[in-house]
């Protein structure tokens, strides 16, 4: 329930793509993943803006938006996991505009169902931002719940 009314806020305070092709957001987005798999540091620094703005990596005292240098060389392996990129690889998903803090399409990876973890448990999206105003660039990452 909680993640359906999620799910509701995100469609009232944002709008499905029409604007763009969404098989060019998909793609991006999966290239992105291609790129955090293979480790390839250099090419994510060019397909990102300059700080990623990291809502899993909400940790005390710690800022959200993180120069990208640092997210790729001291967080992004202990987000990216194999199980995680395995899952994000095989999982459904959807692409919705968002508007704030930026513009932004969103990828969202469906990367546990409903009851999978435990039951009653209402399952884990997973969050690609890609910059709008930035020709798709690479800027941030959420999960939800």
């Amino acid at each position: 329930m909680k993640n359906l009314t999620l799910l509701l806020f995100i469609f009232l305070s944002s709008k499905l793509c029409a604007q763009i092709d969404t098989n060019l957001i998909y793609h991006k987005a999966e290239n992105i993943i291609k790129l955090i798999e293979g480790e390839k540091i250099d090419s994510l620094l060019i397909n990102s803006t300059d700080s990623i703005r990291c809502i899993p990596c909400n940790e005390f005292g710690k800022n959200k938006y993180i120069p990208k240098k640092v997210f790729f060389s001291e967080r992004m392996k202990g987000i990216f996991t194999s199980e995680l990129i395995s899952r994000l690889k095989r999982s459904k998903k959807m692409v919705v505009l968002q508007s704030s803090p930026y513009p932004a399409y969103v990828v969202f990876y469906e990367i546990f169902e409903k009851g999978e973890i435990a039951p009653q448990h209402e399952g884990v999206s997973f969050g690609i931002w890609l910059r709008s105003d930035e020709n798709l660039k690479f800027t941030a990452i959420e999960t939800i719940p």
